[in-house]
């Protein structure tokens, strides 16, 4: 007997009526899932969701620019 390798799929949606629906035709089909919020959009701020951003050394020299901008040390 042949052991096929699991498969995901990942679902983004805001729309509470299409996760509704998949999470029904996952039961209806005995499929197994997993529910969780995304906190990409809050993490990430870039809204391409660009990679780069997700480094949180990236973050921190980005927040102390802009801190230093408004503390008017700037060149």
């Amino acid at each position: 007997m042949y052991i096929y390798p699991l498969k995901s799929i990942e679902i983004q949606s805001d729309n509470k009526e299409i996760i509704e629906a998949f999470k029904k035709l996952a039961e209806a089909f005995k499929v197994k899932f997993t529910e969780k919020d995304d906190l990409a959009k809050e993490t990430n701020p870039s809204p391409s969701n660009d990679p780069y951003f997700e480094n949180s050394g990236v973050l921190k020299g980005i927040k102390r620019g802009i801190e230093d901008s408004k503390a008017g040390r700037v060149v």
